[in-house]
């Protein structure tokens, strides 16, 4: 994956100056059915199928793609149900198990699809001729039994956006270890700016450091990448593993450099705040870019730039991190199939590759589609054309929710209702008990 989506960045960042780049995957030959975008299908009988994704974040930019895709097939219809990801699964497995039939919603890889699969609501897209607008490597890693359930969509860094001016003010340099950042953030405290913007009242902007910081200590610090295979057996605890410890000290950090209620702050919160100019640092992917340009598009031209969030004081496994994002799934049950593949189409052709980039701001795995994003993202370009860029993500094989209780249990620690030992105590009774 890091290769070909290498080639892919490689080729949009040579092309055009405000390109910018996102993750691991070739830069794909444009194939011929690739380029192609599916006919228009005026003789078909008119259909609606739903769609439930959890991009809540764009929803504006989803709705535009789908207007493309409707004026492409006048005879398909599409109601768009966005959901906030906090809540997505949770819907969609309840719709599922009540026979309320989503058409095509989007699955992240692993133990969501895995679940859905077994279950028997994936259909099969192994070899479908759209199939091939991919590059193998990444249907490869998206493959459930040796089989493709999902397609791939998109893709995207998830980095530190900081805002120049206030670097600049203040003499500070681009951090490259976790200590310097947290130096650099403490000098914006002391210079009477918020650090970072944190809107952990989303579970999932908490989560999303979490199951990112947590992986890459344990595997590439303290040198334990099969930490969660083994805790899928039994054999391991998080007390064995310093990097719980590591991570809670990280979101202590975090929690004191942060904006003023930070748990009672979302998303679209944090981004409003950084979008003014007020914040240092953000740690997010793309997806507030589109955002930050209409609310501010002098900052978003020029003002900000974008470095791999250091997780570690080696400077050398600070690599970017960059990961799979939305895919998308066909209801085996759904009585509308035709016209579901038909959207996948849509989307697997350039022109949906290129809608995709356009209007939702990531990459999109769509062999030849743009990779023109944001003038941000080019800060990123040394790391993709020197390959330094890795999925912490690979390293969580496991279908214990450790995540969302950590979570939880971390929060005691900012307001002292818990020391960190109790925290990591409190996670292998939790696992022991629900998982045996």
């Amino acid at each position: 994956m890091s290769v070909s989506m290498l080639t892919l960045l490689m080729t949009g960042c040579a092309s055009s100056s405000n390109d910018s780049a996102n993750q691991e995957t070739t830069a794909p030959a444009k194939a011929d059915n690739a380029s192609s975008t599916p006919a228009p299908t005026k003789a078909d009988k008119p259909v609606t199928i739903s769609f439930m994704h959890f991009k809540s974040d764009v929803t504006d930019g989803v709705a535009k793609i789908v207007e493309q895709f409707e004026s492409k097939n006048p005879n398909i219809k599409v109601d768009v149900q966005p959901v906030k990801y906090d809540d997505y699964y949770t819907l969609l497995k309840t719709k599922i198990a009540s026979g309320d039939i989503v058409d095509v919603f989007t699955l992240n890889a692993g133990s969501q699809t895995k679940l859905l699969h077994d279950g028997g609501y994936l259909e099969d897209l192994t070899g479908k001729d759209f199939m091939s607008n991919f590059d193998a490597n990444v249907l490869k890693a998206q493959a459930t039994d040796g089989k493709n359930y999902i397609m791939p969509v998109n893709a995207t860094p998830i980095a530190v956006f900081y805002n120049k001016k206030i670097f600049s003010d203040l003499g500070l340099q681009v951090p490259r270890t976790y200590d310097a950042m947290i130096a650099a953030a403490k000098k914006i405290k002391e210079a009477g700016k918020t650090p970072f913007a944190l809107g952990w009242k989303d579970n999932w902007t908490l989560g999303m450091w979490l199951t990112r910081d947590f992986p890459s200590n344990t595997a590439l610090v303290e040198k334990q990448p099969d930490f969660f295979t083994k805790l899928e057996k039994g054999t391991v605890k998080f007390a064995d593993n310093p990097a719980a410890k590591t991570v809670i000290a990280h979101a202590q950090d975090l929690f004191s450099l942060g904006n003023k209620d930070q748990l009672g702050v979302d998303y679209n919160g944090i981004v409003d705040l950084f979008a003014k100019g007020e914040v240092g640092m953000m740690y997010m992917g793309t997806w507030p870019l589109a955002d930050i340009q209409k609310k501010n598009p002098d900052l978003y031209n020029t003002g900000i730039g974008y470095f791999p969030y250091p997780f570690s004081n080696d400077e050398s496994l600070n690599k970017l991190e960059f990961n799979p994002d939305a895919s998308l799934a066909v209801n085996s049950k759904s009585e509308h199939k035709e016209a579901a593949m038909k959207f996948l189409a849509f989307m697997a052709s350039k022109e949906g590759g290129d809608a995709w980039v356009k209007n939702i701001n990531s990459l999109s795995y769509v062999k030849g589609a743009s990779t023109d994003i944001a003038p941000a993202v080019n800060d990123l370009k040394p790391y993709f054309d020197k390959a330094l860029t890795y999925d912490s993500q690979a390293f969580i094989t496991t279908t214990i929710d450790w995540n969302s209780q950590f979570s939880q249990y971390v929060q005691k620690v900012f307001f002292n209702k818990a020391t960190p030992e109790q925290v990591i105590k409190d996670l292998d009774d939790w696992v022991a008990k629900n998982h045996k």
